[in-house]
């Protein structure tokens, strides 16, 4: 590991290995774009498939609970296979996925389509972080992850204004239309420059690798599943997710135009600033855990920092347009804290089981949104007083507020696992 960690010091080294994952971090940034969609979509679909808040939640669900079922068998391929080739069917199927929901004829059919999209998004982070292992020492995972999880909030802004603009002025089938062409064009540069490490340069070897042995399948999910820290960072990375998942993911936008009055490109652009605030929060909380060589610190005082400003926004006075833009902005900020449970996760399990942990513990990550999103759209539906307004249903204040208590409730227990976690200090525990 001393002579790998030589190879790292040099300059060329270093340029090649953020060049590589920066290139191959576009296939979360379109993916994002894919998992995000149904904010700027929703009522485009309420009014063309006449949906209501529960049925949009449930189509968007779908999504998760594909990627659910896939992403540890996902993660034990990892460990064996090629990173570059599961980037590339990964992004091969996100971009067809895209095509079929803008083809869509009827309601049953957008559901397969957002299941069959959902299948790509179990090869999307765990592909990166796992060639990211490969290319970067473990002190300098939080960084990666802090990057690669920014590229991604780009592909989630995309889907808020630029994606309504276009959807405004081309109607939303010719706009996934467009962002299946975009894809083309990102794929073609990842099949020409994106590559795996050679075998004796890897930071994290593969269970192919020269000298590896082999877990099987069950032996490995065995072993994870009684790690109580792959518990604890599912959890933690899964609460501090639910901002992105259900708000700018899903509700955020209608629930800005419905219960503030705003318009729908201000509505879009306050949603948007979830991402804005992890486009910044990523990598400056992933560099401040590396620097200050602890973990757990970084992940509890960004929960609580959430809790606090998520209650503020659900339950302050009415601050108007500029005071939502900021509030929003914190809260995608602080939420990023989720990004040091990835290399968390590397550090609490044996290197050539890193794909396996990554995919163990984004089962929980992914499969928790795809029962909360439609539970969030049930709970809106308990207290609406059926008023409709061109074949969408309109919410009032108190409705989404019953509906989003589940984010107040998920940060407080990403506050529990947080101060639960055994500290790491950035080094692996084999």
């Amino acid at each position: 590991m001393d002579i790998q960690s030589n190879q790292f010091t040099s300059t060329r080294a270093k340029i090649l290995a953020w060049m590589l994952v920066l290139i191959a971090s576009m296939f979360f940034f379109y993916e994002f774009i894919q998992m995000n969609m149904f904010n700027s979509l929703a009522l485009s679909f309420e009014e063309t498939f006449h949906l209501s808040a529960l049925q949009v939640g449930m189509v968007s669900a779908f999504y998760f609970l594909s990627d659910s079922i896939l992403l540890y068998p996902t993660g034990f391929v990892l460990d064996r296979f090629s990173s570059r080739k599961m980037i590339i069917l990964g992004m091969v199927m996100c971009i067809a996925g895209t095509v079929l929901i803008a083809e869509a004829s009827n309601s049953w059919f957008l559901v397969v389509a957002r299941f069959l999209a959902g299948t790509s998004s179990a090869f999307c982070l765990l592909s990166i972080l796992r060639l990211a292992s490969q290319w970067f020492p473990s002190h300098k995972m939080a960084q990666v992850s802090g990057v690669v999880v920014t590229i991604g909030m780009l592909g989630g802004t995309f889907s808020q204004v630029p994606l309504t603009l276009l959807i405004e002025a081309q109607g939303w089938r010719e706009a996934l239309r467009d962002v299946a062409w975009i894809g083309v064009a990102l794929l073609f540069l990842m099949i020409w420059l994106v590559k795996d490490a050679p075998e004796h340069k890897r930071f994290a070897a593969l269970q192919t690798d020269q000298g590896q042995i082999k877990v099987p399948f069950w032996q490995s999910l065995s072993l994870l599943s009684k790690n109580k820290s792959n518990w604890l960072i599912g959890m933690y990375i899964c609460t501090m997710n639910l901002p992105i998942m259900i708000l700018a993911g899903l509700f955020g936008s209608q629930f800005m135009q419905q219960a503030y009055s705003f318009n729908s490109m201000r509505a879009a652009t306050i949603s948007m600033m979830i991402f804005v605030g992890t486009i910044v929060g990523s990598p400056v909380l992933g560099f401040l855990s590396d620097y200050l060589g602890n973990r757990r610190i970084p992940m509890l005082s960004t929960a609580v920092a959430s809790l606090l400003v998520f209650a503020f926004i659900m339950y302050g006075p009415n601050l108007g347009y500029a005071g939502y833009l900021s509030l929003f902005f914190a809260l995608g900020f602080f939420s990023s804290g989720q990004v040091i449970g990835y290399p968390v996760t590397q550090e609490s399990n044996k290197m050539t089981l890193i794909g396996s942990a990554l995919g163990f513990v984004s089962v929980i990550i992914m499969g928790l949104p795809a029962l909360l999103q439609p539970l969030t759209g049930w709970l809106m539906q308990l207290s609406w007083d059926g008023q409709m307004q061109n074949g969408a249903a309109v919410y009032k204040l108190t409705d989404y507020q019953h509906g989003l208590w589940i984010l107040l409730i998920g940060f407080v227990i990403s506050v529990f696992c947080a101060w639960a976690l055994p500290e790491t200090y950035g080094n692996r525990i084999e």
